[in-house]
């Protein structure tokens, strides 16, 4: 028994020995961290809102709808466009969810070099609060709304602005953060906020008001952009390539199908998801010129001009 007993010792003793000590343990993690950080660096990253113009990205990343020998897709989640803005001049990602006023004003004044990869579906409606009791655009009058500046949503406020014709001004408010628009709205601070979807259908079920949709309005202003400090020209095909898979299998089996994805990434509940709207994508194309025309039109100083 005691001879049993002395080799089980000796054997734990010998397990022990063999086991890293905590300073290997500690340079194993630190080159483990070491080799993530340099892979991050190198990866093909994208800048996305939690909107649903970025669904073709969140699932074309949670699907591994590419080649991962030809490209590492990271996406870098921001909740406000001026954080995608800031990543993009700081060089910090290769590509970036915006719309065309922002890119525009990206290129011009901070001299990002870019070029458009494709439009978006972005789409904005101007919700009024409940409690506000806006009915119609003029309702506006001596109102707030919140909105970003140098944005699609500072255009569009432009434009409602010129259409409706209210009697005092409409004063604007600079609220970056989508989630906290929305916040906003549930606690009734302001008057009106604009919002895009998934927003736009958790805002409406709380009987809210539409007051103007950019649809309607025939205007498309999002985009995809791509920066061209440093090409990246096969990453950037196989990203191109992966979005248009994403399209398909989005026009394919709908919106809702990817509750969950839009869920994860929107933080909004199957409620709202089951009430989205027939929501439909295309494919990589350029955006349309009267579309870029009448964002520089706009920060240049020029008027608006009402489609409808």
């Amino acid at each position: 028994m005691k001879c049993i007993n002395y080799l089980l010792l000796l054997v734990a003793l010998m397990v022990v020995s063999c086991g890293k000590s905590d300073k290997e343990l500690q340079a194993e993690r630190q080159a483990k961290m070491q080799a993530e950080r340099e892979a991050y660096q190198k990866a093909y990253k994208i800048a996305v809102m939690p909107t649903m113009d970025c669904l073709p990205a969140y699932l074309l990343k949670d699907s591994l709808l590419y080649d991962t020998a030809k490209v590492d897709i990271r996406l870098c989640r921001f909740n406000a466009q001026m954080d995608c803005d800031t990543a993009m001049i700081g060089g910090f990602v290769q590509a970036a969810f915006t719309d065309l006023v922002r890119a525009e004003r990206l290129k011009h004044r901070s001299k990002v070099l870019m070029h458009y990869l494709t439009d978006t579906n972005l789409n904005w409606q101007l919700i009024a609060d409940k409690e506000s009791k806006l009915k119609k655009l003029s309702d506006l009058s001596d109102k707030i709304v919140a909105m970003t500046r140098y944005s699609g949503t500072d255009l569009l406020t432009d434009m409602v602005v010129k259409k409706a014709k209210p009697k005092y001004q409409v004063f604007r408010v600079q609220v970056n953060d989508v989630l906290v628009r929305l916040a906003m709205l549930q606690n009734h601070e302001i008057d009106a906020y604009w919002f895009a979807e998934p927003q736009i259908t958790k805002a409406l079920a709380g009987d809210n008001n539409a007051l103007f949709n950019s649809q309607d309005a025939g205007v498309h202003l999002g985009v995809v952009v791509v920066m061209d400090k440093v090409r990246r020209q096969e990453e950037e095909a196989a990203f191109a390539s992966a979005y248009d898979k994403a399209v398909e299998l989005i026009n394919k089996n709908g919106v809702k199908y990817y509750s969950a994805l839009i869920q994860k990434y929107m933080k909004v509940d199957e409620a709202v998801v089951r009430s989205l709207p027939d929501i439909k994508y295309t494919k990589i194309g350029p955006p349309r010129k009267v579309d870029l025309l009448m964002a520089r039109n706009y920060l240049n100083g020029g008027k608006i001009i009402n489609k409808n």
